[in-house]
């Protein structure tokens, strides 16, 4: 699993991009196989899924309360963070003019720390800008972190400066478009992030749908799911915005498709039909839709996954086959999706692989453009 991260260069870039890299490039020591690869992966995206589940269902729980329930912190001058905050994560000091944060996940890992400010440098056109960002001192309190656990790059919707909550790099950019190319599983070549321009000029556009208990997320117009010609049923009312506490959400932080129980059930149902092979009877890790992998020299092939957003038609579809469908772990092929304890439809970046993706918060749209990164 050795790479040489020495001589990494940097493509030809439009202004305001970053080259983007697997975590893992920089940590092969840690790995000896694919599997311990994506086994550590794994344990990020069930973290981080366990987090959104809990954020969601803490939403959720307070949908019927009115807005005046939640209270507003004034904090320190704009220099260390601007407007106000109703985190009650932060506790700003107009004294020592810092701001300091403490945050507990469902699972009991705590990391706090404080808020500090710098400049980037963007290589592709050489120009800077300032970003706040939170600069984690302790993350040892209750269950430790592995270890493997890095920061992260804020990409929620952009808020306007007259809002509360702007701290995403849209929103610090001031940016409402940005386009994210996410690399395949096993690629050692850069992927981009890129502001205020997008790369790629085809793809299939699905529109945001608003969700008013959670705005900052990118939650978009699902219509129709189809395992080859087949069409999983689903009420309507689950997509379309019309419940809030369901909905589609794309989350490039989460690895892993997740469905809510019920439909997880129906769609792994004709899943299963619709594959040739024996299954297994037992499960291999977190998935339970497994396949042994055959003679080397013969190809296995997989139900194809239809994802259309809006309506049923070529030019709203995004299709996923092999590798975007399907995990390999210890040999084995598993159906890549996973059921979990909320009503939300989660898209992850496992079937997002090699996929151009531009937010475009001004057409309200986010295009899929296929193939696009490698």
């Amino acid at each position: 699993m050795a790479f040489d991260t020495s001589n990494l260069q940097d493509p030809p870039m439009p202004p305001k991009s970053f080259s983007v890299y697997h975590l893992d490039l920089f940590e092969k020591s840690k790995f000896k196989d694919y599997d311990s690869v994506l086994n550590n992966r794994l344990s990020q995206d069930d973290a981080r899924a366990t987090y959104l589940s809990s954020m969601l269902r803490s939403h959720h729980s307070t949908k019927n309360k009115n807005s005046s329930d939640h209270q507003i912190l004034k904090v320190a001058p704009s220099m260390y963070m601007k407007g106000q905050t109703s985190n009650s994560d932060f506790h700003c000091s107009l004294e020592t003019k810092s701001c300091f944060y403490v945050h507990v996940y469902d699972n009991g890992e705590t990391t706090k720390g404080f808020v500090a400010s710098d400049i980037i440098t963007f290589p592709s056109d050489n120009t800077e800008a300032r970003i706040n960002f939170g600069c984690s001192v302790d993350q040892k309190s209750g269950t430790d972190f592995s270890g493997t656990f890095s920061g992260i790059v804020g990409l929620s919707k952009r808020v306007s400066s007259k809002s509360t909550g702007g701290y995403s790099l849209p929103s610090q950019l001031g940016s409402s478009l940005f386009a994210l190319c996410l690399p395949s599983l096993t690629s050692t070549q850069p992927s981009i992030l890129t502001f205020n321009k997008a790369p790629w000029i085809y793809g299939t556009e699905a529109k945001f749908v608003k969700n008013r208990l959670n705005p900052h997320f990118y939650y978009v117009n699902l219509y129709k799911i189809f395992i080859n010609d087949k069409e999983v049923p689903v009420d309507p009312s689950w997509w379309n915005g019309q419940k809030v506490d369901h909905g589609a959400m794309v989350d490039t932080g989460s690895l892993i498709t997740r469905f809510p129980h019920d439909l997880y059930i129906v769609f792994r149902y004709i899943f299963r039909e619709q594959v040739k092979y024996p299954m297994l009877q037992y499960p291999i890790g977190m998935f339970d839709t497994c396949y042994k992998d055959i003679e080397e020299d013969e190809d296995m092939y997989f139900p194809i996954i239809r994802f259309y957003f809006g309506n049923v038609s070529h030019k709203q579809e995004l299709m996923l086959v092999q590798e975007r469908v399907v995990a390999n772990l210890q040999g084995f092929y598993c159906l890549a999706i996973l059921p979990w304890d909320d009503k939300t439809t989660l898209i992850g970046s496992h079937q997002l692989q090699g996929t151009g993706l531009t937010f475009d918060m001004k057409n309200n749209a986010l295009t899929f453009s296929v193939d696009a990164c490698d």
